[in-house]
């Protein structure tokens, strides 16, 4: 019997509903679709950019927070690996930057979450990317990288199951789990027809591409209003695939 009477939702944007527009997104994803199957309540945890590291330490804070729910249920949705969680000096408060993507902050963009977050406008938004492109370059290493994941997730499984939570994790973005999957909760989009990456964002270009027979490049094919793309809003799921990772959640429940 499924009995839970909390789903607690986490992770980076894929979990948290972006470029869905609607006023109030986060009642759109898997995560509230499946507390609202199950008749429980619903915390929103997920937001824009989150990094593995902000997302496992959210959870352990929730968790050791928690004096009101007897029996959560928690779904997890894996991010970029090269994600990097700081805190900041400014105003005490968390904050994540993405290495692997620094081609894409422009000098504005870059200046901005500087002053704002990072020094203050003190130092430069230059030697801030400096530091960034050095840690991607010098620092950060996938292997290292994987099996601090792999480790920390395994630590989380027992942490949860001592606390009596149930979970599921999948895949939002990247695939670093390995071999660990067998011995966590994990949830696969590997099926009879699928066998690509095991990735959410990878199954649903598949889906775009072989099932809908449509072009992800056609942006008349990923709306982000209503009517809502089948797969996709701009280049985050959808209402149909939040509903879709709902079931598949829902059915490995039972």
């Amino acid at each position: 019997m499924i009995n839970y009477d909390v789903v607690v939702n986490i992770g980076c944007s894929f979990m948290n509903g972006d470029a869905i527009d609607d006023t109030i997104q986060s009642n759109l994803v898997s995560g509230k679709l499946l507390s609202e199957k199950l008749n429980c309540d619903y915390v929103h945890l997920a937001g824009s950019g989150f990094s593995n590291e902000r997302i496992i330490r959210s959870i352990y804070e929730w968790v050791e927070n928690n004096g009101r729910y007897e029996k959560p249920f928690v779904l997890i949705g894996l991010t970029d690996l090269a994600r990097y969680q700081f805190k900041s000096k400014l105003n005490n408060m968390w904050y994540d930057l993405q290495p692997a993507q620094i081609d894409t902050y422009d000098d504005d963009s870059l200046k901005n979450y500087n002053e704002k977050k990072v020094t203050g406008g003190i130092d430069t938004h230059q030697n801030l990317r400096k530091w960034i492109t050095y840690y991607l370059k010098w620092f950060f290493d996938t292997e290292v990288e994987e099996k601090k994941l792999q480790r920390n997730i395994i630590m989380l499984h027992h942490y949860l199951k001592g606390n009596n939570c149930d979970y599921r994790i999948i895949n939002s973005l990247q695939d670093n789990l390995n071999n660990i999957k067998s011995k966590i909760n994990y949830v696969s989009f590997i099926d009879d027809e699928y066998k690509g990456n095991d990735v959410w964002r990878d199954y649903l270009m598949w889906q775009v591409k072989n099932i809908d027979g449509e072009d992800y490049n056609d942006v008349r094919n990923r709306s982000p209003i209503t009517p809502y793309g089948k797969r996709f809003c701009k280049g985050h799921p959808s209402p149909n695939a939040n509903k879709e990772l709902f079931k598949r959640i829902y059915e490995s429940l039972k």
